[in-house]
């Protein structure tokens, strides 16, 4: 039975390495690139410090909300909490002192007026 398996696979190898496999040829002219963004570019320019503290200037700190859950922050009306944005500046943190906001490593300190 042992020869009869060694037989039948010694075949099977001598007839797969005389079938020549087809070759395939891989063309990519007709694909998209994965990493170009096809999306519009953004008009939106990149804020400088000036920028920012000018923007800030316009907004007032009207009240922080402490309790049991997250602080919360009254700014300009709305209320807001930590990682929400504000004038496309992230919140870090809510402090009974401010509000720490933070864009593009630079951090800025809210206050109540």
């Amino acid at each position: 039975m042992r020869t009869f398996r060694a037989v039948v696979i010694l075949f099977a190898l001598s007839f797969a390495a005389k079938t020549a496999l087809p070759e395939i040829e891989y063309n990519t002219d007709n694909l998209r690139d994965p990493f170009k963004s096809y999306l519009p570019k953004s008009s939106i320019s990149e804020k400088t410090s000036s920028t920012i503290l000018k923007e800030l200037s316009k907004v007032r700190l009207s009240g922080i909300i402490w309790g049991e859950g997250a602080p919360l922050a009254i700014i300009s009306g709305k209320i807001y909490k930590v990682g929400d944005k504000i004038l496309g500046i992230k919140i870090v943190d809510i402090t009974k002192q401010g509000v720490l906001l933070n864009y593009k490593e630079s951090n800025y300190i809210l206050k109540p007026k």
